[in-house]
């Protein structure tokens, strides 16, 4: 599936006191920078918000711009980017962010996987603790543009938007699309632990990391390999990325070629303390373009 992407980083953020909201750091993480790792799929993305902002990426296919008169909500920030990013190759979807949610990256996969089996839905949004979370969605662009039309967009609310709008909500149970609007959620967000990527979309009893750790020994067992043998964040981080970027079933396919590769060199006498396959083949998958290879 191929999709835009709108980031909403527009807001007063008066619950912080006016701070800068993209700048805010969460977990050692500008949340700016949290919810571009987010869009690195989308084929563009139109960052709506203040001008210096463009300072704060370096990537190409970013793009910063502004709903006139400023600060008209987050309707009016949706209106800016989708005309920014009009052209007539544009994707059929549009993945919509606050920018105040550092979960994004995790909820992409599910999101898109979610829509790409529906031929009839206007989009599907994030839904945690029976509250919908409309601003991590993905959207077909058509749809939008009908909602937004004959509609004043500034200080419109995105209820009376989406009320137009057939939706399927998505349960979050694992608080991927908590967001940040004081000062006790920046402590809250940045103390949670940090787990694998991949955990952060597949709900996980206080058993699994258990019966992960055992499964594991025992095929390191019954393949005669020495334990401790793989780095198992490292594999579920790479299989996750696969899967949200490139597709689905490239996780399983993508571990087994590293660890195949991995094998070739040992056998050759090359490999190394510090070898970086995992790494380049994670950031293979993360800026993977099918159209372009």
């Amino acid at each position: 599936m191929r999709y835009d992407a709108v980031v909403l980083a527009g807001g007063r953020a008066t619950r912080l006191g006016g701070a800068a909201k993209p700048e805010v750091v969460v977990g050692g993480t500008r949340l700016l920078d949290h919810v571009l790792s987010a869009t690195t799929g989308a084929d563009r993305t139109a960052v709506v918000g203040p001008a210096d902002l463009r300072s704060l990426t370096e990537r190409d296919d970013v793009v910063v711009t502004r709903e006139d008169p400023p600060f008209g909500g987050p309707v009016a920030g949706l209106a800016a980017g989708l005309t920014a990013l009009q052209r007539p190759d544009a994707p059929e979807w549009i993945l919509l962010l606050a920018v105040d949610v550092p979960g994004a990256a995790a909820a992409v996969g599910p999101l898109v996987e979610t829509a790409d089996g529906f031929t009839n839905l206007d989009g599907v949004h994030l839904e945690h603790a029976g509250r919908a979370q409309w601003l991590t969605g993905l959207y077909r662009r058509a749809a939008l543009t009908r909602a937004l039309d004959g509609l004043d967009p500034h200080g419109a609310s995105v209820r009376r938007l989406v009320a137009r709008l057939d939706l399927l909500p998505l349960p979050d149970e694992t608080g991927m699309s908590d967001d940040v609007d004081t000062w006790d959620d920046v402590n809250r967000l940045s103390a949670r632990p940090a787990r694998s990527r991949i955990e952060e979309e597949t709900p996980m009893t206080d058993d699994v990391p258990t019966v992960l750790a055992s499964w594991v020994s025992a095929v390191e067992r019954d393949l005669q390999l020495p334990a401790d043998s793989i780095d198992v964040t490292e594999v579920l981080d790479l299989a996750r990325d696969a899967a949200h970027h490139v597709a689905r079933p490239a996780a399983p396919v993508t571990t087994y070629l590293v660890g195949y590769a991995r094998g070739l060199a040992a056998a050759a006498g090359k490999a190394a303390p510090d070898d970086d396959t995992a790494e380049r083949t994670a950031r293979l998958a993360l800026g993977w373009r099918p159209e372009t290879t």
